[in-house]
């Protein structure tokens, strides 16, 4: 099985190198029982300085892929938000590693003068298809299957149709700008 792992790239990150993939994905195939092909974008030979090379070697890599794996370690970037995307668009299954008690998944957050307990990113739980707390639960859904049809990229405007047709009517901020 081939997986693309998104997350931080920076040496200076919660991993403390570049390479951080390479024992991810080697504990994923030892807790697995699977076979899994590292597609890493921090091995292209790749010049940085052109930003439409380097997005366009991430997109070609997801497109290759049988699944992407986000680690949203607490630091990520917004690559790794993208990389979700350009997965949803080649409708390639998606497992979000949101450790639990982090800022995606289980935190005490406040929004707006309210207290949410056991918060759960919107933009994360909307657009993967599936969450683990950790590396083992990721390991069991790879094993398992992740789902058979993955959120594609159709999910947007369907997520949107959706609002409006529930919530807008209610909005006192749209009725107010002249969207109801």
């Amino acid at each position: 099985m081939r997986i693309y792992v998104a997350g931080k790239v920076s040496k200076e990150s919660v991993f403390g190198t570049h390479h951080w993939r390479d024992e991810f994905v080697r504990t994923l195939a030892a807790l697995s029982g699977l076979s899994l092909t590292n597609l890493d974008p921090t091995r292209l030979e790749s010049n940085q300085n052109d930003p439409e090379m380097v997005y366009g070697a991430d997109a070609y890599l997801i497109s290759q892929a049988d699944c992407l794996i986000v680690y949203l370690s607490d630091d990520i970037s917004v690559g790794g938000s993208q990389e979700i995307l350009i997965a949803k668009y080649f409708k390639k299954p998606v497992i979000g590693l949101a450790p639990r008690g982090g800022k995606f998944n289980g935190s005490r957050k406040e929004l707006f003068g309210t207290v949410i307990e056991n918060y759960q990113d919107p933009f994360v739980f909307a657009s993967c298809d599936i969450i683990c707390d950790d590396i083992e639960a990721a390991a069991e859904a790879l094993k398992t299957g992740v789902t058979t049809k993955p959120k594609d990229i159709e999910m947007i405007g369907r997520l949107a149709k959706d609002y409006a047709e529930k919530h807008l009517k209610n909005s006192s901020y749209l009725r107010e700008i002249g969207l109801h």
